[in-house]
């Protein structure tokens, strides 16, 4: 192990000078200010000492990274550049914790204690980049930063946010809440984009939508609303099919759906079922197709639906997703599902929850379009066609803790 001692004007010069000498694998395990020159101890000049160890023998001598070699996204991260205008406050909080703490470590565990450090100062670095986003614009970052975190938005996607929004006000406009409150507005729609809702083709004889998502999510009554409006207020011929033997209930509501608005139910057991029912209804302008939740986690349930989508080989896969559910099983969910090949989402029940932001990280992360949203158990009233501008209103509101 070697140590070595650096000193230089602030703390982000010493780093550097740890990062050429030691490389990137080198630890921090003290640092101090101190005062020298000046006269009778005025005017005095302050410098900060870093002591650095690493496992390496020999100095890395490592030229400085140019800006190429630099990627983008850590370049705040090397060297945290801040000009007269920028509020550092953060930052130097920071700093001046890193010295207070007085980093000291117990060289006789060795490398233990080196992987420690170099977690700690994983930690410190994330720290520094998360107060370098809050420039300038610093207490109305902070309050828009909480009002996202609060809604469940992704920790990195809201401080992309945060940047992008903020970079975007002139300093005439600093102190004009509703204008910045615009420019976070007009981000999160650019992010979830115009949705893409079942659309009637003039020239296209026929159009077949299947639905697919996890038990619980509301395939059926969606697709009963979907059905109804179409045959009720867009005057369509539709016909459903149900692959959902597993559920009694399902297929008597589907009936019960068709009964009332006069539109054909058939279940399907089998892929060559679905063939089939789908060729006896040819006739028809729309076929919705409602699948059995399967549980993303079982791949052979997942292996059986994707033999009926197969079959059917649908215009349009919708997954289905409940705004209630747990951003994390989302994720997992949506990324089992994948393998299905949907290109629509529709995200049901957001009258059960009181976070939305979870919606905004799945359109981001899967790049899907959004088509529809549910906002409770009433059929055929209780569905409309995603709303890009309430959808961001509701992921930005206030007080969502």
């Amino acid at each position: 192990m070697r140590v070595k001692r650096f000193v230089a004007n602030n703390i982000q010069e010493a780093m550097l000078q740890v990062k050429i000498e030691m490389g990137k694998e080198a630890v921090i395990l003290h640092t101090r200010r101190f005062k020298e020159g000046g006269f009778l101890g005025l005017f005095a000049k302050e410098f900060v000492e870093v002591t650095a160890a690493t496992d390496n023998e020999y100095p890395v001598h490592a030229p400085p990274p140019t800006p190429k070699e630099i990627p983008e996204s850590k370049k705040q991260i090397v060297w945290p550049q801040v000009t007269e205008q920028k509020d550092i406050s953060e930052i130097s909080e920071i700093e001046e914790k890193l010295i207070e703490n007085d980093l000291e470590i117990n060289l006789k565990n060795g490398s233990n204690e080196l992987q420690d450090m170099r977690m700690l100062m994983q930690e410190m670095m994330e720290q520094i980049e998360n107060a370098s986003l809050n420039i300038g614009l610093n207490k109305v970052g902070e309050h828009f930063y909480h009002c996202l975190i609060d809604n469940e938005v992704e920790g990195k996607l809201a401080k992309r946010l945060i940047k992008k929004s903020l970079d975007s006000v002139p300093p005439a406009k600093y102190e004009d809440m509703e204008f910045i409150r615009m420019q976070f507005l007009d981000n999160i729609c650019r992010i979830i984009k115009k949705p893409k809702p079942i659309i009637i083709h003039k020239k296209r004889k026929q159009q077949v939508l299947a639905l697919v998502g996890p038990t619980g999510v509301g395939k059926t009554t969606t697709i009963a609303k979907l059905a109804a409006n179409f045959a009720l207020n867009n005057q369509k011929s539709i016909a459903l099919i149900t692959s959902d033997t597993y559920r009694i209930a399902a297929v008597e509501q589907l009936k019960t759906v068709g009964d009332i608005i006069g539109i054909p139910v058939e279940v399907v057991f089998t892929p060559q079922n679905m063939k089939n029912s789908i060729i006896n209804h040819s006739d028809k302008d729309l076929i919705f197709i409602d699948t059995a939740g399967r549980s993303h986690k079982h791949a052979l349930q997942m292996g059986e639906l994707k033999g009926f989508l197969d079959a059917a080989e649908p215009d349009e896969i919708f997954l289905v997703l409940s705004a209630t559910t747990k951003y994390k099983d989302m994720l997992e969910i949506v990324v089992k599902y994948e393998k299905l090949n949907f290109n629509r989402i529709i995200f049901t029940k957001l009258d059960e929850t009181s976070t939305y932001g979870p919606i905004l990280n799945v359109i981001q992360k899967t790049k899907k379009y959004l088509s529809y949203v549910t906002t409770g158990q009433s059929v055929p009233d209780d569905i409309e066609i995603a709303d890009q501008d309430k959808i961001a209103q509701l992921i930005l509101r206030d007080g969502a803790r």
